[in-house]
């Protein structure tokens, strides 16, 4: 067609080396390379509910996740991505970005 010589043979074996080996022959990055990698944790508050319920002036059911947040980087000095308050266990559950 266009004056390009075609092998028949040296195609298929190009394709069998694909399909045997579809690493080797992938072009775009795996969807997971970029994708920051998370830690998570629980901080525990048996004793400190009360001071900071006080000091907030909202149960820690009612407090918003920046608040959470503040909590966890006052108490222990974590720079979380999130918190969940568990009040089932009287802690919060965090994730921290690991670089």
């Amino acid at each position: 067609m266009w004056g390009i010589p075609f092998d028949e043979d040296v195609y298929w074996e190009r394709r069998r080396e694909e399909w045997e080996n579809p690493k080797a022959f992938c072009r775009r990055k795996p969807w997971d390379e970029d994708e920051p990698v998370y830690e998570s944790g629980t901080l525990y508050l048996d004793e400190e509910i009360e001071e900071i319920e006080a000091k907030r002036g909202y149960p820690m059911s009612e407090l918003y996740e920046g608040d959470l947040l503040e909590i966890l980087e006052e108490l222990k000095g974590i720079e979380a991505e999130s918190a969940v308050w568990v009040p089932g266990f009287d802690a919060i559950d965090y994730k921290i970005k690991i670089a």
